[in-house]
């Protein structure tokens, strides 16, 4: 826990311990864009070296395991938090147990006991002592679960405080991406991996389409990036000068729109939020002006999508549109839009993200040449 202090001068130095700042074209930030546009163009070796290391670790947990977990639980904070919000319906469907995202914060200060006990709990900290990770996982195993670190550091206290430690193979020298996406896959095969340990459940489904999709991933995903790019930074042209952007989607797209908020809140430094599809519709949003991304390549989603383009056109906001296909209604309603087909499968979140770094980076150059930094300079 972090000890209280009466210095407010020192935690207030802790609390913005970032070194670059929201100042039109501020250096520090600029270079640390730069990172992230590397590790982005990278992510296919990093998810194929996460992956072609991680048969050991996966036995540590399965052998930590006294069967079938009850429940998987994946905390975390940031984007370790959206990897759990992409990773457990794929784990949940792969093993036939329930499974939930939880921030970590929330899950250490309010989770109750009943959600540990007989839990495989899972904690995502990059740099693996993110403190709110850490209690997490520590009232997790408290309380009775099997507690699991999750981190790209080795010899991290959550690497080695708990029950078993799962080794995430990429670097986050800037702001995450090839981290995130190489950490849902890693769960996913976890997933794959407990599942052909384990006696066969009714609720599960087949492994064979998520063991494909994996294999073929570090490859999709770099082609994916060379294809998407140069039409993203046409559309980042359309919202660099915004303030605020919003992005949604309903699941899968969700934890896309949650890492492409994320993204441009980091890169810009503008103001970006992720809202659940359906929640445009519960208060009167878009409004004229905004930028809306709404990420629509979930088929079950794809009518509350058209509402959602529907309702922004008519309110004059400028909006882009990710899909799976190429959807007329939702296209002739939408200022601009890319069609994802990569985004289907068991790791559709994944490929519905991509193109959403490619929109910061872009966007972040934009805004640098605008002369803009923080929202409203």
């Amino acid at each position: 826990m972090t000890e209280p202090t009466t210095d407010w001068t020192q935690r207030l130095a802790r609390l913005r311990a970032e070194p670059s700042t929201d100042a039109p074209r501020d250096a520090a930030r600029l270079a640390r864009v730069g990172r992230t546009r590397t590790e982005m163009l990278a992510q296919g070796a990093a998810i194929a070296d996460t992956l072609a290391g991680a048969g050991p670790d996966f036995e540590r947990v399965r052998t930590a395991l006294p069967g079938r977990p009850e429940r998987i639980v994946v905390v975390g904070c940031g984007d370790s938090w959206f990897v759990g919000l992409a990773a457990a319906p794929i784990m949940e469907r792969t093993l036939g147990v329930p499974c939930f995202a939880v921030e970590a914060f929330e899950h250490a200060a309010f989770a109750g006991a009943a959600i540990n006990r007989g839990a495989l709990v899972i904690g995502l900290t990059s740099g693996g002592n993110t403190p709110a990770v850490i209690n997490a996982l520590t009232r997790a195993k408290a309380e009775g679960a099997i507690a699991v670190g999750m981190s790209n550091t080795s010899g991290s206290p959550a690497m080695t405080g708990f029950d078993a430690g799962l080794l995430v193979q990429a670097s986050r020298k800037g702001w995450p991406t090839q981290s995130s996406m190489a950490s849902i896959a890693l769960l996913a095969a976890l997933a794959s991996h407990l599942a052909a340990a384990s006696p066969p459940v009714p609720d599960a489904s087949a492994t064979d389409d998520l063991a494909a999709a994996l294999d073929a991933l570090p490859a999709s995903i770099d082609a994916l990036i060379g294809r998407i790019d140069g039409p993203v930074a046409r559309v980042a042209t359309a919202f660099a000068d915004a303030p605020m952007t919003i992005f949604t989607g309903a699941g899968p797209d969700f934890a896309a729109a949650s890492f492409g908020a994320a993204k441009l809140r980091e890169l810009t430094p503008a103001h970006a939020f992720a809202l659940p599809l359906e929640e445009m519709h519960h208060y009167r949003l878009p409004k004229r002006g905004d930028r809306l991304v709404i990420v629509a390549t979930a088929p079950e989603a794809r009518e509350r999508a058209l509402d959602t383009a529907l309702v922004a056109q008519a309110e004059g906001s400028t909006s882009f549109a990710l899909l799976r296909e190429d959807d007329a209604e939702i296209v002739a309603r939408v200022d601009h839009h890319l069609v994802v087909a990569e985004a289907t499968g068991p790791l559709a979140a994944i490929m519905a993200t991509v193109p959403l770094h490619a929109l910061a980076f872009h966007s972040a150059m934009a805004r640098a040449d605008l002369g803009l930094g923080g929202p409203w300079s």
